[in-house]
């Protein structure tokens, strides 16, 4: 018959047990469930697909001649100021993946008031696929009327004497946005002293000098 003392000890020895497994346990279930539990933090971005199907019908390389180009139809003025043309003369020469890049700068600039119709639908459209009734209406008038309403896309004219160079910038697009006088060689004249291996060779941060 077991004495008295080792029957405290076997009772103490599982209490310390049970406390150590229910530690393990609960730790097992606050670890993974926090994690599971914690919301994302990236925010979609424009649905360009949906843009492109309601601006062209999703033709990325259309030019129907009515002063806009390519899936997301973006005029000849925006698309230079927007460092389009290291990509192609035009939106609709650029491949797809150029002109949604282009668009990401028209965007962080100026949000997508570029696109006032097509943007509202592509944010309100819900769970709907792109065949749903109201994109296959949309698609059918962008063929029958190539030329939509929409927004003017040309920047506004600059009077600033200096421009600091931002990501994405390149030379020939600075000028055409900010109307320097005499354009990408008069801008770059002016500069030469900073722009030392060349009109090709700027970097985000860097002052340029744009009329006097």
């Amino acid at each position: 018959m077991p004495s008295p003392l080792a029957k405290r000890s076997v009772e103490k020895l599982l209490s310390v047990l049970l406390v150590l497994l229910g530690v393990v346990g609960l730790a097992g279930l606050i670890g993974p469930g926090a994690t599971a539990a914690a919301p994302p933090s990236d925010s979609p971005g424009p649905d360009w697909e949906r843009i492109a199907a309601c601006e062209s019908s999703g033709r990325w390389h259309i030019n129907t001649g009515n002063g806009y180009h390519g899936g997301l139809q973006i005029d000849l003025n925006t698309w230079r100021a927007y460092g389009g043309r290291r990509y192609a003369p035009r939106a609709d020469l650029a491949t797809r993946a150029e002109q949604i890049a282009v668009g990401e700068r028209i965007a962080r600039d100026r949000g997508l008031s570029a696109w006032p119709n097509c943007a509202a639908r592509s944010t309100t459209s819900g769970a709907a696929g792109s065949s749903s009734p109201e994109v296959r209406r949309t698609s059918t008038a962008v063929e029958a009327a190539p030329a939509p309403a929409r927004a003017r896309t040309t920047p506004a004219r600059s009077t600033a004497r200096t421009y600091v160079v931002r990501p994405g910038d390149c030379l020939s697009a600075i000028a055409d946005r900010t109307h320097a006088p005499g354009g990408t060689k008069a801008l770059y004249a002016r500069n030469k002293h900073a722009l030392d291996q060349g009109p090709d060779h700027i970097y985000p941060g860097q002052r340029l000098r744009l009329r006097g």
